[in-house]
């Protein structure tokens, strides 16, 4: 998609989609959003953009970590993830700010400290263009923390579903790898030339693989079925083909595979990223 239709995309039913997923979504990746902090590493005092902050969660997390003194800005192109961000932050009295805007061109300068993002980066159409454009928006030696997927190979949760209702769907088109898209950044190396093009210095890929849970309550197989029929590649697919009906008891008896403990949890495998200005 280019920017344009990621725009439409994310302020359609789509966005709607993810703020009712929010606490799921927020719960699936406890684990990068607590490697990214960490590395991002938030001081007191600093001036912080998060780029894609969808509803918020690493937002407000940097908010409280840089306090009165600092500030904390979530950037996103969706509407409707941006206001339950911002309900988010007024119920917890917390000092976030949050502005709708495509990342790769808001705003003509600035002076962040640090400039962060989960999973937010990987859909510009001019990703080369995008790093530059964030670089100018870094104060002198600031730093660019984000996340990012790894090959699809490696993220079992994106692709079970897919390959447990190929039967199902229509044959899916071959598509080009490094377009804007979840694993569009899943090649460390050109990743890595784009940052240093841009002007970003000492970039370092951090291999993150994880468990992502999708499944877990009274019913964790029905879950991990809902949340792959609103969540990830088969929903869109699932949607585009209407095969919702056929689609539920097929994902049941897969996902049964992974059910243990009383929750599913698939593999999956993310880059933390870093670089400075």
């Amino acid at each position: 998609m280019s920017n344009a239709e990621q725009i439409d995309y994310w302020n359609g039913k789509v966005g709607d989609i993810w703020v009712q997923m929010q606490e799921r979504m927020d719960a699936a990746l406890t684990p990068v959003t607590a490697a990214l902090l960490a590395a991002a590493a938030p001081q007191p005092g600093e001036a912080v953009l998060d780029v894609g902050c969808g509803a918020g969660e690493t937002t407000l997390a940097a908010a409280l970590a840089v306090g009165e003194d600092g500030s904390a800005l979530g950037l996103d192109i969706s509407a409707p993830l941006l206001a339950h961000a911002r309900s988010r932050a007024e119920a917890l009295l917390c000092d976030a700010d949050f502005i709708a805007g495509d990342a790769s061109t808001w705003a003509d300068e600035g002076d962040f400290d640090l400039i962060m993002s989960r999973f937010g980066v990987m859909f510009f159409a001019d990703p080369g263009a995008a790093f530059a454009h964030f670089h100018r928006l870094a104060a002198p030696g600031g730093r660019l923390v984000f996340a990012c997927w790894q090959p699809a190979a490696r993220n079992l949760w994106a692709t079970f579903p897919m390959t447990a209702l190929a039967d199902l769907l229509p044959p899916q088109p071959a598509s080009d790898p490094h377009a804007p898209g979840p694993f569009a950044f899943a090649d460390a190396a050109r990743v890595a030339m784009m940052l240093e093009a841009a002007g970003w210095q000492d970039a370092t890929f951090h291999s993150l693989p994880f468990a992502m849970l999708i499944g877990s309550g009274d019913d964790p197989i029905a879950d991990a079925v809902s949340f792959n029929l609103k969540i990830g590649p088969a929903a869109r697919a699932v949607r585009d083909a209407g095969i919702g009906s056929d689609a539920r008891p097929r994902l049941a008896a897969e996902l049964g595979l992974y059910l243990a403990g009383g929750e599913v949890a698939l593999p999956g495998a993310a880059w933390l990223v870093t670089a400075r200005a």
